[in-house]
């Protein structure tokens, strides 16, 4: 979340929307949290969790949310085309990377938080 080129916040976002798209409760309620503490108002958050275009963030950040989703979840139809509307906006290949890789990371450890509470 320290990084020099996204804002730290939007990670908290894209985290809530994923853990909304999987019903990770427990990462839904956490990433809520998260945010309010960071003085979000619950409707922005709220509508952000199911939306990335209500993310509160200028449309870069938000075509980079978008991108990252794509790519974790359809990744068989991310290609050329979506990363050079990313390097048009201004993103580099770390600031791309980095988004997709903490959308996976929210995704793999969401889908392991769950499986270990369906146990108890």
């Amino acid at each position: 979340m320290n990084h020099k080129t996204i804002n730290p916040d939007y990670f908290g976002f894209l985290r809530l929307f994923i853990a909304n798209q999987e019903c990770f409760n427990y990462c839904i309620g956490f990433n809520t949290k998260l945010l309010q503490n960071r003085n979000y108002d619950l409707e922005v958050i709220n509508s952000s969790k199911s939306d990335l275009e209500q993310i509160p963030f200028d449309d870069k950040h938000k075509l980079l949310a978008v991108q990252s989703i794509k790519a974790i979840f359809d990744s068989k139809n991310f290609n050329q085309n979506d990363f050079m509307e990313l390097y048009n906006v201004g993103w580099s290949d770390k600031d791309i990377f980095d988004s997709i890789e903490h959308a996976g990371f929210m995704l793999r450890n969401g889908k392991i938080l769950t499986a270990y509470t369906i146990k108890r």
